[in-house]
């Protein structure tokens, strides 16, 4: 019988990670809850299949990333300590993704460097070590490091992981699964007008499996995409699926009354209509003044977004101003001159929390691009923009060298070429960048459209040494 390849780290390294882990559950089981017993457990459980089939790894991380929130939101009616628990299931998640994928990575010796733009976000990362090591509060920005750390490796296991058309299409069908349960919840909490309730808004806004509709509403324009993409492009069961849960999106994402989300949709449908079916661009005009009669209150929230007291207006004219202040007086700090210079060119440190507790900002800036500026620097914001530019440059190419593809191939290549866009678009106004639950989704679609520039031939990545043995 015929043996497959073994591709994962060498034996030695799961049997002294199995035989740590035996270790400290042995020492804890008597001094811990059973839950958090249980759930090192499991913890260990996925490690050990992660470190040993990280294809698998990888596409339980995206089946499971959208729900995950749902420990925080139910355990946080219990009490502060279960609160923390609820925690720990994302941040384990966040963890072993980290440690098992970048063993894999080490492994394969997948050559991360050769990856488009993947020097600029090593060097965003680098960057932001700098300013953790220079910050006030490590453990704090270490935390909001991290999940930059786990979209560099996504995006180099889902390049490396997925190399046939086969693949690809299960990679799309388990990101597709993951709505399944925020849908579900998404429709109940609209049926029964429960979620998060503002005086703006003429009922609940539905949040989903996650914990703030704008949240939410970023997976959705995701969601969108991919369910458009595959609609476009696939034949039979596959395209009525699509179309279907395409339209379950599309009235979750009107619920959650996320302005922000939907004018990330709208450059998701605009792109799509440029590159790929024209009808779009006459039905968006079309169907938006519908939608607007129907629900009055997005009306009032796309007619007047600088109105006084309106979320956009206090952006614009106090928080943005006065981050900015805030940066201007941290980086002066113990003196003007070569110090101001250093930490306005490497950033006071992932984690907007030194500029907030010295001089009294409410809240984050709600714009990546500043809060890129106030935590890595004027470096870290030109990194970031350059990887933004690589990407939409590699996308657009992709979707160009692909149209002749299998639909598989197309559908993600039209599918994250308006995500390059909508994605950017949407950080003008809110804070996407480094928060996993939705950059596991964007790298991981980063990842499967360097392997289909590779199949088309419009990427040129070198090999990497074979060590499958």
């Amino acid at each position: 019988m015929r043996t497959l390849p073994y591709s994962g780290p060498p034996l030695a390294l799961h049997v002294v990670g199995i035989l740590l882990a035996g270790v400290l559950l042995a020492g804890i089981v008597g001094t811990v809850p059973v839950p958090l017993v249980a759930g090192g457990a499991l913890a260990v459980a996925f490690l050990v299949l992660f470190l040993t089939h990280p294809a698998v790894g990888l596409l339980f991380v995206l089946l499971v990333r959208a729900s995950t929130d749902l420990t925080l939101g139910f355990l946080a009616v219990v009490g502060p300590a279960d609160e923390i628990a609820g925690g720990l299931v994302n941040i384990g998640v966040v963890l072993i993704l980290v440690l098992a994928g970048g063993l894999t990575i080490l492994s394969r010796n997948v050559l991360i460097f050769a990856l488009p733009g993947g020097r600029l976000l090593a060097l965003l990362l680098l960057t932001g070590v700098v300013g953790m090591l220079r910050s006030e509060g490590i453990i704090s920005s270490m935390n909001e490091w991290v999940p930059v750390l786990a979209s560099l490796i996504v995006y180099a296991l889902s390049s490396d992981l997925y190399s046939t058309p086969r693949k690809l299409q299960r990679v799309v069908d388990v990101l597709s699964a993951s709505f399944v349960l925020p849908a579900v919840l998404g429709l109940y909490q609209l049926a029964t007008r429960q979620g998060v309730t503002r005086s703006e808004f003429p009922v609940p806004a539905v949040v989903g499996t996650f914990l703030h509709p704008n949240t939410f509403g970023f997976y959705l324009v995701l969601i969108v995409a991919v369910f458009l993409g595959q609609a476009l492009t696939q034949r039979g069961a596959r395209k009525a699926m699509a179309a279907a849960a395409l339209c379950v999106a599309l009235v979750l994402l009107t619920a959650t009354f996320a302005r922000v989300a939907w004018a990330g949709v709208l450059v998701v449908f605009l792109v799509v209509g440029i590159v790929r079916a024209r009808i779009l661009l006459v039905a968006v005009p079309l169907i938006l003044p519908i939608l607007l009669g129907f629900v009055p209150t997005l009306l009032a929230r796309v007619t007047d977004p600088f109105g006084a007291g309106g979320s956009l207006a206090d952006r614009l004219y106090n928080l943005w101003p006065a981050t900015l202040q805030a940066w201007l007086l941290a980086t002066e700090a113990g003196g003007g001159g070569f110090l101001a210079a250093v930490n306005r060119i490497v950033g006071l440190g992932p984690g907007i929390g030194p500029a907030q507790a010295r001089y009294g900002l409410a809240f984050i800036p709600h714009n990546d691009y500043l809060r890129i500026l106030v935590e890595y620097g004027i470096l870290g914001l030109t990194l970031y923009i350059g990887l933004i530019g690589v990407l939409m440059i590699v996308a657009f190419r992709v979707w160009r060298a692909s149209k002749s593809a299998a639909p598989t191939t197309q559908a993600i290549a039209l599918t994250f070429l308006p995500l390059t866009l909508a994605f950017p678009a949407m950080s003008i106004t809110d804070n996407v960048f480094a928060h996993t639950v939705n950059q596991v989704y964007f790298w991981t679609l980063a990842g499967l459209t360097v392997t289909i520039g590779r199949l088309v031939g419009c990427i040129a990545v070198p090999p990497r040494p074979n060590t499958d043995t």
